[in-house]
């Protein structure tokens, strides 16, 4: 049992940081903000720096519904108004405090090539090599044996993270310019579908969404329904592509995706064709199988290059968002190997 006496694989935490806020009207009272602040000063050395897994999930959950909540236009029925200056503080503290484990984890002892070739063979041979990739035992199962209903929850469990990626792209494209603000132009366009609104990357997930019986706006609407690891992967890439400080971590995040992706997605859509579903079903899946091994050439060439000859000193960073995403990717796969099964 955690500090705060509460298992995190089942806890919905509705009074926690995301409920206080989501509860909170357009003129909160000085006793409601002093109750956020309150409650951040509690969890969040507890998330972060005492290992609290309980207290993270919390402080996940919070971050991941201000971050998606707040990309939001206010025409959307989900939106709500999250720049009150007690939410964005409570916000900046908590992904300070998550972002300062990490670089405490990997910043240290983390080496990485300083060249363009050099990095991008290193890059490479980390991502292929992770124990996140397809050889993680995840895939096998979800290729030979696991059902509808199993294939069904991880791809509803994957959401959070995929529903957003063509905004996350975005995110990274003001002031970028020359040869990277192509590749980053390129890689959204895919994502818009090439102009064809119907094979927009989002509308083919919540069209193979809807087929297997997921709802559409859970992302939204549940945030409590997902994993903390699926919650963090999210996080990850809302906090590296909305601060232009990390925007080096979210170019190595985007290339380690690129990367493992599509060989993880064949899996996946060997299960679902075992379970009989149809290819025109799974248009999603089957369009990164291609698209993705594309851009992570694209993305080495055209990005981190450039990158890695202007600014080698930035590589570094570039090596942290690899790495975070990469071990993020592999704690969501053993989450799925402990739920599914």
């Amino acid at each position: 049992m955690t500090q705060l006496e509460v298992d995190p694989t089942t806890v919905s935490a509705p009074a926690g940081l995301a409920g206080l806020v989501r509860s909170w009207g357009a003129d909160p009272s000085a006793d409601t903000l002093h109750e956020l602040t309150r409650r951040a000063d509690e969890i969040i050395p507890l998330a972060f720096e005492q290992g609290d897994d309980a207290a993270e999930l919390e402080a996940q959950r919070f971050l991941y519904e201000v971050h998606a909540h707040r990309i939001l236009p206010p025409w959307s029925p989900h939106w709500r108004d999250y720049e009150h200056p007690t939410i964005v503080d409570v916000h900046r503290r908590a992904g300070d405090a998550w972002l300062a484990r990490d670089r405490r984890a990997y910043g240290a002892d983390l080496e990485v090539p300083t060249t363009p070739k050099g990095f991008g063979e290193w890059a490479t041979e980390v991502c292929e090599g992770h124990a996140s990739g397809v050889t993680h035992p995840l895939f096998d199962f979800l290729a030979e044996k696991a059902t509808f209903d199993q294939l069904a929850a991880f791809l509803g469990q994957e959401t959070p993270f995929d529903i957003h990626f063509g905004d996350l792209v975005a995110l990274l494209l003001p002031g970028i310019h020359g040869g990277q603000k192509i590749e980053l132009a390129h890689n959204f366009w895919d994502e818009m579908g090439n102009g064809a609104v119907e094979r927009t990357h989002r509308r083919l997930r919540l069209d193979m969404m809807a087929r297997v019986g997921i709802h559409g706006e859970a992302y939204l609407s549940d945030v409590d329904g997902y994993w903390v690891e699926e919650l963090r992967m999210a996080n990850m890439y809302f906090q590296t592509s909305s601060a232009r400080s990390l925007a080096p971590q979210s170019i190595g995040m985007l290339q380690a995706t690129e990367l493992v992706v599509p060989g993880r997605l064949e899996r996946q859509i060997e299960g679902w064709r075992r379970v009989g579903l149809a290819d025109q079903e799974m248009v999603y899946l089957l369009e990164h199988v291609t698209v993705d091994v594309e851009h992570a050439e694209g993305w080495l060439n055209h990005v981190i290059a450039p990158l890695a000859a202007e600014r080698p000193d930035m590589l570094l960073e570039v090596g942290i968002g690899i790495m975070r995403r990469l071990d993020c990717a592999l704690a969501v796969c053993d989450r799925a190997m402990r739920e599914l099964p």
